[in-house]
């Protein structure tokens, strides 16, 4: 079907669209869309719904559901329920999603890269979390924990920034200026 662009006179052909194969990936990536437009337009309340549906969409896409959890805490720390926002970023939703996406889908979707890039930045939104709470012991055992498992080429500059303030905040400056003196050489 053709239709008319009245501005500029000229016909535009519109091809139909190829099947959709698996619906459940595109309701997925509505869910988590809709989610990121409510959290820009500043309202939690809105997007925590559908970021709690994609978490719970099983058949949905892992790196989706990831990010369903990331939308999910952002939303909850914005109505200040940081108990939630905790839940949202747990070590064991994220292993259970990667799981139950792993074993529904017999391999994980959106790229190993893409979903450990995902499951790092969970990791360090987990981590922030905790020092809002002021549990800095809590965070840096994440937060160590998380860098142990990356080669020293690996570490995000967010890491290092965060593993400073902990360093700072407990009152260890000399760990603090060797942690920068050591990220300014690599």
């Amino acid at each position: 079907s053709s239709g008319i662009n009245a501005e500029y006179g000229e016909s535009v052909k519109c091809l139909p669209a190829a099947p959709v194969k698996d619906p459940s990936e595109l309701r997925a990536s509505v869910l988590c869309k809709l989610a990121y437009v409510w959290l820009e337009l500043g309202d939690p309340l809105q997007a925590i719904k559908p970021a709690q549906s994609l978490i719970e969409q099983d058949t949905a896409p892992v790196h989706l559901r990831l990010l369903g959890c990331i939308y999910a805490a952002e939303a909850n720390i914005l109505m200040d329920k940081t108990y939630e926002a905790t839940c949202c970023l747990s070590r064991d939703l994220v292993e259970r999603i990667k799981h139950s996406s792993s074993t529904a889908h017999g391999e994980l979707e959106g790229g190993e890269e893409d979903n450990s890039e995902i499951t790092s930045t969970i990791i360090l939104n987990s981590v922030a979390l905790h020092c809002m709470k002021r549990d800095l012991n809590k965070a840096k055992r994440i937060l160590v924990q998380h860098l142990s498992t990356l080669r020293d080429d690996e570490h995000p500059l967010q890491a290092t920034m965060l593993l400073v303030y902990i360093e700072l905040r407990q009152g260890n400056t000399e760990n603090a200026l060797s942690i920068l003196k050591q990220q300014q050489c690599s």
